[in-house]
């Protein structure tokens, strides 16, 4: 295992995790809430003990949490939309459980409403008991209105951070699938982003269609980190794997040196 930092403690590790936050540079690789193929994500987490990102993000699969666990020094994050799940994930050594990633819901034709995730959320928080950080995905069906209102309410119920997403919509009183172009997915996360971190103080994390071209957009809108997925997760190899997240990751360093020279500019 190709590491250059130890975090072998789940406290040490969640301090990571907020410090690159605090920092506005936090990027997090995403497997994927559908993805539980343990050979290609394996191979992601290879992937990312090359390159260091801040986190992975996996599915809360209990076998699954195991196999990463053991693979990795680096920060996990789990996803599912059940709450004792994201609890079981804890116990193998999840470092932050997310209310989230709903693109395989949104394929199904199930959408969310504020009352069902502000619930869910209610039960993640009581059930992990300050054991680990809690994030949790706004969904980006939601309206502009709704979606500040429960990033105000998950600020007071004590979430560590929010994430946005720019995969679905909904159409008149009834929730529609409707295809997304890339730019357009990107749009929408940006839009949620910059409106939900003038919303609230908890740190927010902007995912949808972040590649290298994206991520100097999505911190200017006020992110403190991204989620990248398919731009990572769509390859096979764990070389392939390992270029996409150098990529990514020398875009986001780029962004933090150019507003380094900024503020001392200033």
């Amino acid at each position: 295992m190709s590491m250059t930092r130890e975090f072998t403690q789940p406290q040490a590790r969640q301090a990571l995790v907020k410090q690159a936050f605090a920092a506005k540079n936090a990027v997090k690789v995403i497997a994927g809430i559908a993805n539980t193929n343990q050979t290609h994500v394996l191979a992601l987490v290879e992937a990312a003990n090359r390159t260091l990102p801040t986190a992975i993000d996996i599915a809360a699969e209990p076998s699954l949490v195991s196999a990463v666990r053991e693979a990795t020094e680096l920060p996990v994050f789990v996803s599912c939309i059940q709450p004792a799940r994201l609890a079981r994930a804890v116990e193998l050594g999840a470092d932050v459980v997310e209310l989230g990633n709903y693109d395989a819901l949104y394929a199904e034709g199930l959408f969310l409403s504020h009352d069902e995730v502000l619930a869910l959320s209610k039960e993640t928080v009581t059930l992990i008991q300050g054991r680990a950080l809690v994030c949790v995905t706004i969904p980006g069906h939601l309206s502009v209105d709704t979606q500040r209102r429960l990033a105000v309410e998950l600020e007071a119920l004590g979430v560590d951070f929010i994430q946005t997403e720019g995969a679905a919509r909904t159409v008149a009183a009834q929730p529609q699938i409707q295809e997304l172009s890339a730019s357009e997915k990107v749009q929408i996360t940006l839009n949620n982003t910059e409106k939900l971190a003038r919303a609230t103080r908890l740190p927010v994390m902007t995912a949808s269609g972040i590649t290298p071209e994206t991520i100097s957009a999505a911190f200017a809108t006020g992110a403190s980190a991204v989620g990248v997925g398919y731009f990572v997760n769509q390859h096979q190899s764990v070389d392939a794997m390992t270029t996409a997240m150098t990529q990514i990751l020398q875009a986001a360093q780029l962004k933090s040196e150019s507003k380094t020279a900024a503020t001392l500019a200033s």
